[in-house]
């Protein structure tokens, strides 16, 4: 079977990146062919496939902005690569994960064109939040409930900004008005039942089956050997979360964090570990990869402290599956991942008391937390590998695709 992968970056930028990438490479080793779409960018993969990458945009800058704003909503330019690209490929499934303001839904006119069934990964509320994340004015915020998308302008949820923001308002509306996504996607795929519930809350009628995302277990060597620090990997962003755990810190003198990440929170958090002398905070900056396993490795365990709806955090199953317990948020997708004194332990999000306590309570019992690392890397070996996802994912595109092209799902 010849899939058609598509996202808006082809590099590794976040954790839908990741699975995305992740999914490929399944794909490939289940003997399916994979061609893929995206856009271009000087950090891309290497890809046979990216003559058909649409021109990269930067939306940051303030050059050209109107025709900007117009690609922003709908990408003609999207629209006509990938019409070459499907009369090149074929391909018999579109598969589809981050696709708004780079690339847009104008690309659903040509796969529908062509009758290739789409599927599509949702990885944030994209669908139904103009900032993506529920969340403004360091609040989870549900006021666009019914397409209220005027909020978004008067709350300036994207950038702080009313121009922003009013763009962002418009191409959701726009997305609902055409129909986009209540028509044109057979199938939406959600990581978490918590994601599920809320789209189907929000009104969507489309079908939303939920596949758990997944970890490789033969690349993750676990060490569950509790190490002798705490380590925070996440982006540095408000609805992260990251404040309230340096907050939480301040008053644990003699336990060591690790923090690990980048984002337009970092100024304020060098500042903050540096004002309130937070010795046993060391910021260490974006890492990736094989860097990141090894910081995990050697920590007693992970801390996530997410203030959003969290979806299905990629960062919680690679600890788990590193034999770490993970003391998280009590919000979002996070407690189908976090089992209570199974895989490891929730505090109340957003109050830093409670996380402060938590980790008290749990720092120093070493034996309870080589047992959860434990039984974090046998969940994540039953739940979030690989066979279970493709398994899944395999159904998902039998629902969609016509009988003739289910034999090759192998």
């Amino acid at each position: 079977m010849k899939v058609l992968l598509v996202n808006k970056f082809h590099y590794l930028k976040g954790g839908s990146e990741k699975v995305y990438f992740d999914t490929k490479e399944l794909l490939e080793q289940n003997g399916h062919q994979v061609v893929c779409f995206s856009m271009d960018h000087e950090k891309n993969e290497a890809c046979a496939d990216d003559q058909y990458f649409v021109s990269n945009v930067d939306f940051g800058s303030h050059e050209g902005w109107f025709k900007k704003a117009m690609r922003f909503i709908y990408n003609k330019e999207a629209a006509e690569k990938l019409e070459i690209l499907l009369e090149q490929e074929k391909p018999d499934i579109a598969h589809l994960h981050n696709i708004s303001h780079q690339l847009t839904p104008s690309i659903l006119k040509p796969l529908r064109k062509h009758g290739i069934p789409i599927v599509q990964t949702l990885h944030d509320y994209q669908v139904i939040c103009p900032n993506y994340r529920l969340y403004t004015e360091g609040a989870v915020c549900e006021r666009c409930r019914k397409h209220k998308y005027y909020n978004c302008v008067l709350h300036k949820c994207v950038q702080n900004s009313r121009a922003a923001s009013y763009l962002a308002a418009l191409e959701l509306k726009m997305q609902w008005l055409f129909r986009f996504y209540k028509e044109k996607v057979d199938l939406f795929i959600s990581p978490s039942a918590f994601l599920k519930n809320k789209l189907v809350e929000w009104g969507m009628k489309r079908p939303i089956e939920v596949v758990s995302n997944f970890v490789d277990t033969e690349k993750l060597q676990p060490a569950y050997m509790p190490g002798n620090y705490l380590i925070c990997v996440s982006r540095l962003s408000e609805e992260k979360g990251v404040l309230t755990l340096l907050e939480a810190m301040q008053k644990l003198p003699d336990i060591q964090l690790k923090l690990v990440g980048d984002g337009p929170q970092k100024v304020k958090v060098e500042k903050f570990i540096k004002q309130r002398k937070l010795e046993n905070v060391q910021y260490l900056g974006e890492k990736r990869g094989l860097e990141v396993q090894y910081l995990i490795r050697g920590a007693r365990f992970l801390v996530l402290p997410s203030e959003w709806y969290e979806n299905y955090p990629m960062i919680a199953l690679e600890a788990m599956a590193l034999g770490k317990p993970v003391l998280a948020a009590d919000i979002g997708g996070i407690p189908e991942i976090v089992v209570e004194n199974a895989t490891g332990w929730l505090f109340k999000s957003g109050n830093a008391k409670d996380l402060r306590e938590k980790i008290q309570i749990h720092f120093n019992d070493a034996e309870t937390i080589e047992r959860l690392g434990r039984g974090a890397r046998a969940r994540v070996e039953q739940i979030n590998c690989s066979k279970a996802y493709y398994e899944k994912l395999m159904g998902c595109y039998g629902r969609v695709l016509p009988e003739d092209k289910i034999v090759g799902l192998g």
